[in-house]
């Protein structure tokens, strides 16, 4: 520990040191444009806090296993669940989604301009290849303004079009524990048309017992230029993944007794989950005038998902999803001839059926059926964002309201009838204002708000041990205030900023005793929630890069009581107070270099914050090297992941009964990757 301490000391004083050394003239960029605010904004001038992450910088150097390994960079984020592939990665962003036990809760995820989002809010990301993102930017802060339910932050991921010289792509990657990662791209480019294939098959024993993970992956894309003014963008995703293992929660004392082992009744009942998922997307962008764009996209997909779960009583789940939708905007210039303004309305509309079945799970095999329900959540969103420039100001306005009629049709009707309908409506209005002091420099503020329906799987946890929903659970609310500097120059970046955040019926879960294993969800009174996020990079000559993020997190229930005790003023569990990212890029010639490193403070693992998990400090560490054969390039890198041996956790499960709170995170490990590119 002590040595990763100084590892991390001396990588964040050096950065500091080199910008201070190094004079920061003022060079004028070319703009930056941010896509998912709706409107495209200059980067400098958007008010909102944003992070920007260019994929293909390091994508040949990482393992790429886990979207963590990009996203840990993002300051006012924060990331559990890496190695465990049955729950999927938890992440949150200021606190949003880190109630989720599975999958992710609260945060809007748009790939290629489509929703990977279900319109309940559930996001699964197993079925994004990471080989082929291109670039990630990350909202942070309320966005429903924009895009509706459980948008309490953004995740917009854009995947690459095409190969930009070479036709294929071979990548085998081996490593610790048994991992095997086998993908190739391959890809044609032309004056109208581009086309990118991707594939990939992954498979790991995992660090701990029953942990192992197999997944099959293929994407196609293909992008068509009818002319200048239109285009076209047709996207497929088939996903098997026949294994991802559940080692589960242990306690304390089973952690120092042996962290690599399972929980014994998870090995018991063989819990773990299998899906497969299919999915079709289709966008069109068409220039109408000089001064007028419109744009609307469509996708269907189907998911078929199993899951087992450490108890006998409806411990196996079988889960047939359906969702589509389609969005359409027109965006207006000049509109009424008002220079400088910019006009957005459009509209999303989506639907989701889930036909979910739970089994009693007889130490792995399936007994007789004991729940059988189908539910639907629909959605129509109606949206307004304006853009309005004037003198060194940039006013955005958004408008948005949904409607959400969510259903359960009971169709076990052994212990009677317990269909439910709920109708959710929300108005959803933020506003933001920046000011460029000068071309290099802007300052902003945001105003808010954000709504958050409980997700179909969470309303169908009944507590009550019936069918049907928790018709007890609301739908959780928030306002965002953000105050920030941002500073842009040729070799430097840094953005500051300060936010606040007050919630109300907050989702989070919790155990029972007469029902161990399952999670359930309960809304909290209110929480308040303060912090700082700070972000700086910097290039130095043409060789070396430095960033750094920095998260002051202040996060606590001011209005918490339940029979238990009351919670007011308690920290959220689950969520550091403080969090640092670092990292250095070296490289020249043909040699590249990339260190990171981590440090979270301690957190809660229960609500009652009766529960302290310490804080950790990790370093990772990639060699690349690139050699030419011909016509044909060969990238050779190999990666130490956790340098220094720490021992944490990968993964805290707030609130869980038995005090089984802790996942183990891996020890060091290794990986080696070569990359033929032809």
């Amino acid at each position: 520990m002590l040595k990763s301490f100084l590892f991390l000391s001396l990588l964040f004083l050096s950065n500091i040191i080199v910008a201070q050394n190094d004079t920061l003239k003022s060079v004028r960029l070319q703009a930056v444009k941010i896509k998912s605010s709706r409107i495209s904004t200059e980067e400098l001038k958007l008010p909102k806090a944003i992070t920007v992450i260019n994929a293909e910088e390091t994508n040949a150097l990482r393992q790429n296993v886990s979207l963590q390994e990009y996203l840990q960079q993002v300051p006012g984020l924060y990331i559990t669940g890496a190695n465990n592939f049955s729950q999927d990665l938890r992440i949150s962003v200021r606190g949003f989604g880190a109630r989720a036990a599975f999958g992710i809760r609260g945060i809007k995820i748009i790939v290629d301009g489509i929703p990977e989002t279900t319109p309940d809010g559930q996001g699964q990301i197993d079925n994004i290849n990471l080989d082929i993102i291109k670039d990630i930017e990350i909202l942070r802060g309320s966005a429903s303004s924009l895009y509706g339910n459980a948008s309490g932050g953004t995740i917009n991921i854009n995947t690459l079009d095409n190969l930009k010289s070479e036709n294929v792509q071979v990548s085998p990657t081996f490593g610790s524990y048994g991992f095997q990662k086998y993908g190739v791209l391959a890809g044609i480019n032309d004056e109208k048309n581009s086309f990118l294939f991707s594939g990939n098959y992954t498979t790991t024993n995992g660090y701990r017992q029953q942990s192992g993970f197999d997944n099959y992956n293929f994407n196609l894309k293909l992008k068509h230029r009818f002319s200048e003014k239109t285009s076209i963008t047709l996207q497929a995703n088939y996903t098997i993944s026949p294994l991802a293992d559940d080692a589960g929660g242990l306690t304390i004392e089973e952690v120092k007794e042996n962290r690599q082992q399972a929980r014994q009744r998870n090995v018991n009942f063989k819990t773990g989950e299998n899906l497969k998922q299919i999915k079709f997307g289709a966008a069109l962008d068409y220039t109408i005038s000089e001064n007028t764009t419109f744009a609307t996209y469509a996708f269907y997909a189907n998911r078929g998902f199993g899951n087992k779960l450490p108890f006998e009583d409806g411990g196996i789940v079988d889960l047939n999803r359906n969702y589509f939708g389609n969005g359409a905007s027109i965006t207006f210039s000049k509109l009424l001839k008002i220079k400088n303004n910019k006009l957005q309305i459009g509209y999303d509309l989506a639907a989701q059926y889930d036909r979910r079945k739970r089994y009693d799970n007889l130490n792995g095999d399936q007994g007789s059926l004991g729940f059988d329900q189908l539910e639907s959540f629909s959605n129509f969103g109606i949206f307004l964002v304006d853009n309005y420039e004037f003198g060194q100001f940039l006013l955005q306005t958004g408008l948005r309201f949904d409607t959400n009629t969510l259903k359960a049709e009971d169709d076990y009707l052994v212990d009677g009838d317990e269909s439910d309908e709920i109708i959710l409506n929300a108005f959803s209005p933020s506003l933001g204002l920046s000011f460029n002091v000068n071309k290099n420099t802007a300052i902003f503020s945001n105003i808010a708000t954000s709504f958050e329906t409980p997700a179909l799987s969470e309303l169908s946890a009944n507590p009550s041990g019936k069918g049907g929903f928790n018709t007890g659970l609301n739908a959780q609310k928030a306002l965002n205030i953000d105050l920030g500097l941002r500073y842009k120059i040729k070799k430097s970046f840094i953005e500051a900023v300060i936010f606040y955040v007050k919630t109300k019926d907050d989702l989070v879960p919790f155990e029972l005793a007469e029902f161990p294993d399952r999670t359930f969800y309960r809304n909290a009174g209110s929480t308040l929630r303060k912090g700082i996020e700070f972000n700086f990079s910097h290039l130095l000559f043409k060789n070396l890069k430095i960033r750094n993020a920095y998260t002051f997190s202040d996060f606590e229930y001011s209005d918490y009581t339940l029979p238990s005790g009351n919670f007011e003023g308690n920290k959220l569990p689950g969520l550091p107070d403080h969090k640092i990212y670092t990292s250095i890029i070296y490289q020249k010639d043909k040699i590249k270099i990339m260190a990171e490193g981590n440090y979270v403070s301690s957190i809660f693992a229960n609500d009652a914050n009766s529960n302290k998990v310490g804080g950790y400090i990790t370093a990772n560490l990639n060699l690349g090297y690139e050699a030419n054969f011909g016509d044909s390039i060969v990238e050779l890198s190999f990666g130490i992941n956790n340098l220094f041996n720490t021992y944490y956790f990968d993964n805290i499960r707030t609130n869980a009964f038995g005090n089984r709170y802790y996942e183990p995170a891996a020890t060091r490990n290794y990986f080696g990757k070569i990359n033929f590119r032809i």
